[in-house]
């Protein structure tokens, strides 16, 4: 296996590995994903029911929270890479002052203007009434994801160890599908909500290691596959929402076909953009889409946190105009708005922890040449 990989490593240093597009159009997807959640959250259909154009649009609006997925394989790729250049310390610095921020910034607002009591605010921001009561209190994804910060280190640790990765993963796996199905019975039904999405949020990992390792080149069979995996994944996800098909787990819906279509279609839309990219007539239109969607990609974590409270917020006035799509148009443009000032908070805030880190560093160092 060790020398396959060193064959692999030799044979493709100067070709492209498929699977680092993920990381060339990294902000695309996750710019992507975002406005695919607000999609689900709070878009309002402007189809007519009998049409066929409804159906596709409802259908869209209501998988969007795969964009959770989504963002979960792409953090699980960063995360890699993160772990191989620092140390766990740093690891956990960088990774909790990109999220801890904004979320303790939104929740802060929302219990004044929301009156919240200090205790729940207690809750919220620790993360203890996202294990202890409902996990859909406020912005489950920060306790989630945070959660996954914690442990990864462990994973990694045993992951690097292991001398097939392959095998280790799958094991990993199926440990994870003893416990769900263990827990079934003991386990409150929401957690499952974050519990199904560790699969994905692993196999980002396992991605990471490979665009690392430049092991894999994705062949036009490949790409096939990949395609099929994509609908397979919309049909199960179409099946599993609308039709109430239930597969292995509580929440199943987001679960198997949102692992499907997440390990397939940011790696399907990555290819598109680079084949625009790379076709002189069309290039004006990928690098187009790449800059208009890689501004949210930007900000997505701090879009997300905003846009679930704002529209709750607005939404109901701004639909007294009876125009749907204006309405979309207008929450869009807010949410984006308020999504960027506290895009710009945090990076002022890390901005200046990053400066009293360089600081406290530099003084460290001097005093140990000193000595």
């Amino acid at each position: 296996m060790k020398e396959n990989i060193k064959e692999n490593k030799k044979t493709n240093t100067k070709a492209q590995n498929d699977l680092s597009l993920l990381f060339k159009y990294r902000k695309f997807l996750m710019g992507f994903a975002a406005l695919w959640i607000l999609m689900t959250h709070e878009w309002q259909i402007v189809t007519n029911e009998t049409s066929f154009f409804f159906v596709t649009e409802n259908f869209i609006k209501r998988i969007g929270f795969c964009g959770v997925d989504i963002f979960l394989l792409l953090s699980g790729m960063g995360l890699y890479y993160s772990l191989e250049k620092n140390s766990v310390s740093r690891f956990y610095y960088n990774r909790l002052k990109r999220v801890i921020f904004p979320f303790i910034i939104m929740a802060s607002i929302v219990s004044q203007i929301d009156h919240w009591t200090n205790e729940f605010y207690f809750n919220v921001i620790t993360g203890i009434g996202f294990y202890k009561t409902y996990i859909y209190l406020f912005l489950w994804f920060v306790p989630a994801v945070i959660t996954l910060y914690l442990f990864t280190p462990v994973f990694y640790n045993f992951f690097k160890k292991a001398e097939n990765k392959y095998l280790f993963f799958a094991g990993f796996i199926e440990l994870w599908l003893l416990f769900s199905l263990m827990a079934r019975n003991v386990m409150r039904e929401d957690l499952y909500g974050f519990t199904n999405r560790i699969p994905i949020f692993v196999t980002g990992f396992l991605i990471g290691y490979l665009c690392k390792e430049k092991a894999i080149k994705i062949t036009h069979r490949h790409w096939f596959f990949i395609l099929l995996t994509f609908i397979l994944g919309m049909y199960l996800a179409y099946q599993s929402n609308f039709k109430g098909l239930g597969l292995i787990l509580p929440v199943s819906n987001c679960c198997i076909p949102n692992y499907l279509i997440s390990i397939s279609l940011p790696l399907l839309m990555a290819k598109v953009l680079d084949k625009l990219h790379s076709i002189r007539k069309l290039a004006i239109i990928g690098k187009g889409l790449n800059k208009l969607i890689g501004f949210w990609g930007m900000m997505s974590f701090e879009f997300y946190c905003v846009q679930e409270w704002i529209a709750t917020k607005i939404l109901p006035d701004l639909l007294k105009g009876g125009d749907k799509l204006l309405a979309n148009v207008k929450l869009l443009i807010i949410v984006s708005i308020c999504g960027l000032a506290l895009y710009l908070i945090n990076k002022a805030i890390v901005w200046i922890l990053d400066l009293i880190d360089r600081l406290t560093s530099n003084i460290g160092k001097n005093k140990m040449v000193d000595n």
